[in-house]
């Protein structure tokens, strides 16, 4: 009996063995250049660009602003230019599509409303200052932030202005180049400032229920991150300061932690992916803002974090497109342009699309 026993215990541990050795390992993911196109050719900054405009997927086809003035319209596949909306002014924000109609802001001041039917502009309205924010639809309305500190609700067949908010522009002191994108939710609508303020307001009347000061102290006050919202909370970083969770209705601070950025989060049930100024991802708890794990890039200022699968997606501003693994924050492939990536990566199913410090927009399959 003993000797049976210990045969069949013999048995298990060869069978054990055997079942790990032959146990397949994770395979590594590679990151495959499916086109690559040159869009800008604006002026220098330095030695170098700084493109800030995420391409905007509308069915088959990506739409990709430029500092030269141009949006340009391709095949999400294979990269085919099909068409080239010529503006003059710079557009370094994500346009809006809406029922046919692109709207986008540019440097030259103005917010402009483009039929994508017919090719005619549709209305303009100059602000006076350079626009960096991407408008939001809401109820009729266009929402957009100038760069002068005045938040605008216009009409969206006509560009009349319905009512403004406008906050005092800091003066002598810096402020971060780009504008929070305002987002709608129910009759709300939310919104940072350059003076470090966050607004939350009504949607047809603009007046005022949320009005929070989230920077007092740093070298950046601003606000310029895009809000995240939901039925019960907002979310939303200042430059230098912390990274907030409101309660949507009351505005009370339900928690925060000490580390700003002007890039917005990525929500995904009670997981919150972050990507801070000073260079860490952060896996956080989007109920309590308990941290699970960060990860410091290797250099640059990343981007936001975009989701892939198990992956977080994330650029770098001296680098180019990195993949996280989404469960401990390790590190896993790289895909460096050479020159840098500012503006936030989409991702549709495996393929991520992004664009380049130099104005080259890039499509790049994971496998």
């Amino acid at each position: 009996m003993k000797k049976r026993i210990f045969i069949t215990l013999l048995t298990a541990s060869i069978a054990l063995v055997a079942s790990c050795s032959t146990a397949p390992k994770k395979k590594t993911p590679e990151l495959i250049g499916m086109w690559a196109m040159d869009i800008s050719s604006g002026p220098q900054f330095g030695a170098k660009k700084h493109e800030q405009a995420s391409p905007v997927l509308i069915g088959d086809e990506i739409f990709q602003g430029g500092s030269d003035g141009k949006l340009v319209v391709a095949s999400k596949y294979n990269g085919l230019l099909k068409r080239v909306i010529k503006d003059s002014g710079g557009i370094e924000m994500s346009p809006l599509f809406h029922e046919s109609v692109v709207y986008f802001g540019n440097t030259d001041g103005y917010v402009k409303a483009f039929s994508y039917r017919n090719g005619d502009y549709l209305w303009s309205y100059y602000t006076g200052h350079p626009v960096y924010s991407t408008p939001a639809y809401c109820d009729g309305r266009i929402f957009v932030l100038g760069s002068s500190n005045v938040f605008y609700a216009l009409d969206a067949k006509t560009g009349k202005v319905l009512w403004t908010i406008r906050k005092e522009f800091p003066s002598g002191v810096p402020v971060v180049k780009g504008a929070s994108s305002p987002v709608c939710y129910d009759d709300m609508v939310y919104v940072g400032f350059s003076d470090g303020s966050f607004v939350g307001a009504n949607v047809a009347s603009g007046s005022i229920v949320i009005d929070k000061k989230l920077t007092s102290v740093g070298k950046f006050k601003d606000v310029d991150a895009t809000p995240y919202v939901d039925e019960k909370r907002v979310i939303v970083p200042s430059y230098d300061g912390n990274l907030y969770c409101f309660d949507r209705k009351s505005g009370q601070v339900v928690w925060s932690i000490k580390d700003g950025s002007a890039k917005s989060v990525s929500v995904v049930g009670q997981e919150l992916y972050y990507a801070s100024s000073d260079g860490y991802l952060y896996l956080l708890g989007a109920s309590d803002g308990a941290v699970t794990w960060n990860t410091k890039l290797s250099s640059g200022i990343p981007t936001a974090p975009v989701l892939l699968n198990e992956y977080v997606v994330v650029g770098s501003s001296e680098r180019g497109i990195m993949l996280f693994e989404r469960s401990n924050g390790k590190f896993v492939k790289e895909y460096n342009t050479g020159t840098g990536v500012l503006a936030d990566p989409i991702v549709d199913g495996n393929n991520i699309y992004f664009m380049s410090n130099f104005g080259v927009l890039y499509a790049v399959r994971v496998l």
